[in-house]
């Protein structure tokens, strides 16, 4: 542990320090290689041998001073030293060896570094450069250990062969075939070996590993030493309230101030929109849209996300966030490469859901579970309550939510869900009961003002991180005011469905009116479809005869723009409609043409026809 330590106190190196680190001792490799091969006198090989050594010991001290020495680094200056002494003490037979067979000193100075460490337990050469692409936090686990140990011995396997081809005295054997290998062979397997051995063993690749790394964050393998986690479906990390200090058992407190990591410039937020539903149909989308539209407008950069086109498995429960790849979720899919990180990278995020059996969606609650990787392992408790710390301070919170029901009350469970799992961090709920209701187009006029509310509730979010009461007013206010004809509506609608064998947004595609069943649903059905501005100045009866399947009398009284339905005949009715139930009611959905139904006398009338033909205007909605 006190290597990783060590490494995480270690300068960063510029990019020309890195480079002549890496290359360092293998110009003097090739110099020497070509020197010997030209058949030089061993005084002259003798001289190049010390020169080229102690141009070795001058790396291994730039080495020393910047980073630390590699095995190569060793290895090579083993090797012009065991030149040096064999040079002096041997002249003659050593170079004729050199001179013949340079090239095979060369591979086996680098099978020598590759093999022996970790034959006697030390490292694998590959730890040294692949400790500057993987996280710290995975340089002690197994799977980082299984990677190196394999990608050394193979490279060892590498340059044992280019040790047997360069004992042939052929250009071929010395030169391509050896170069070929470790070109063509080597270097790809070096940059894809450890990504598909990650892929294999369910795990991010390394990029994905970086990119979550976060400033500031101290995990270790230590994790495993640290007290057992409880066994239960995971807790989402937000039940860490704010209030409570985020310590950890490598130190004092680590969390970071989310602000710090972002841009300081535009606010940045982040709206995850989880309802199935489509553009046309979805009242989640429609308010989102109003909301975002008002942060957009006060400078903020918002991005929606909908979830519904996203692949989010739902959290298995194993840990491996807090132990594998800490910080990191193990499953590979759209929550991990690209939703929790721009949760993270954000300053505010917006959370839509439609209410399903009184709390978030199923798509929603899946995402919630898998930010479980904000949290740490470590058990606290305060005033009581038991926590995990955070790695990181989550963005701001805003929750907002529709439901069919017209009853605020329908919101509770979520209100209560909600505020226990974001705290202090939660901004606005912002609940719309009755939300179906605003598509009816009698309801266009409160529909636009509720919209335009939600409008300047994100200009105010963006600008104060609140919402003004009168805002909020407007957004919530009732727009149920009776009860019996809205549920009478909507159980027209729902029969509606039924018997065409229709979904709700089929019935909306298709531009459908609801069809009354009943001379009762038809009293309620022409009540709600009244047009107050189409009858102004209009003072009349209109009386209705039902026969057929449905038989029954009722008539509506129409006096400046009110109306006023009944059951049962009128005292004295301006126009008589005497029709069977089922032809009356093709016409008034659009089924059938009213005037052709008429000309085919398959209902008639009697009385003041004009009041027949202005039924459009008067029940135009």
């Amino acid at each position: 542990m006190n290597s990783v330590v060590a490494e995480r106190h270690t300068p960063r190196l510029t990019r020309s320090q890195q480079l002549f680190l890496y290359i360092a001792p293998f110009p003097a490799l090739a110099f020497f290689k070509v020197w010997a091969s030209t058949g030089r006198e061993p005084g002259s090989l003798l001289v190049a041998a010390i020169v080229l050594l102690a141009y070795c010991g001058f790396c291994l001290a730039m080495a020393l001073r910047w980073d630390k020495p590699t095995y190569f680094d060793w290895a090579v200056s083993a090797y012009f030293l065991a030149i040096v002494l064999f040079l002096a003490l041997w002249p003659g037979g050593s170079a004729a060896i050199l001179t013949e067979y340079a090239v095979t000193g060369i591979y086996l100075c680098l099978f020598f570094a590759a093999i022996f460490p970790p034959l006697i337990g030390l490292d694998p050469f590959t730890y040294h450069y692949a400790k500057k692409l993987a996280p710290k936090a995975v340089w002690e686990t197994s799977i980082f250990q299984d990677i190196n140990r394999i990608m050394t011995f193979a490279w060892a396997g590498i340059f044992a062969i280019c040790v047997i081809l360069s004992l042939y005295p052929s250009v071929i054997t010395r030169a391509v075939i050896p170069l070929t290998l470790i070109i063509g062979v080597g270097m790809p397997f070096n940059f894809r070996f450890p990504d598909h051995y990650l892929k294999r063993h369910g795990l991010p690749t390394l990029a994905e590993m970086r990119r979550f790394r976060l400033p500031n964050i101290q995990t270790s393998v230590s994790v495993i030493e640290s007290p057992a986690a409880p066994r239960s479906t995971p807790t989402h990390p937000q039940t860490a309230r704010e209030e409570f200090p985020a310590e950890s058992p490598q130190g004092p407190a680590q969390t970071t101030n989310s602000s710090h990591l972002r841009k300081e410039t535009a606010m940045k937020v982040v709206a995850f929109n989880s309802s199935p539903r489509n553009d046309e149909t979805s009242k989640t989308k429609m308010l989102l849209d109003a909301l975002v539209s008002g942060m957009r407008d006060a400078g903020a950069e918002v991005e929606i996300i909908n979830l519904r086109r996203k692949k989010i498995r739902n959290c298995l429960g194993c840990f491996g966030c807090w132990t594998k790849t800490p910080g990191v979720c193990l499953q590979k899919d759209d929550m991990t490469t690209e939703l929790f990180p721009k949760l993270l990278a954000s300053d505010m995020a917006v959370y839509a859901t439609p209410l399903y059996h009184f709390t978030v969606n199923a798509t929603l609650k899946a995402f919630i579970e898998r930010t479980l990787p904000i949290a740490e392992p470590w058990l606290y408790r305060r005033d009581g309550e038991t926590y995990h710390p955070l790695r990181q301070e989550p963005p701001k919170a805003v929750f907002l939510s529709v439901a069919g029901f017209p009853e605020a009350s329908v919101f509770d469970l979520l209100s209560s869900y909600v505020r226990f799992l974001y705290g202090k961090g939660l901004l606005a709920e912002i609940y719309r009961p009755a939300a179906e209701s605003l598509m009816r187009p009698e309801m266009a006029e409160t529909r636009a003002d509720i919209l335009d509310a939600l409008t300047q509730a994100g200009r105010e979010l963006v600008q104060s991180q609140s919402i003004s009461p009168a805002i909020m007013e407007r957004i919530t206010r009732p727009i149920v005011d009776d009860f019996d004809a809205f549920a009478k509506m909507a159980n027209i609608f729902w029969k509606t469905c039924i018997r065409e064998g229709i979904t709700p947004a089929e019935f909306q595609q298709r531009g459908m009116p609801p069809r009354p069943e009943t001379v009762e649903d038809f009293l309620v059905f022409m009540a709600s479809g009244f047009n107050a501005a189409g009858a102004a100045g209009t003072s009349a009866v209109l009386q209705f005869n039902f026969s057929g399947e449905v038989e029954g009398v009722c008539h509506f009284k129409i006096d400046n723009g009110k109306i006023e339905p009944a059951e049962g005949p009128a005292d004295k009715a301006d126009l008589i409609v005497d029709s069977p139930f089922e032809v009356w009611m093709d016409v008034v959905t659009g089924k059938a043409d009213g005037q052709q139904m008429f000309m085919q006398q398959r209902y008639k009338t009697s009385g003041d026809l004009s009041l027949l033909l202005r039924m459009k205007d008067m029940f135009g909605k």
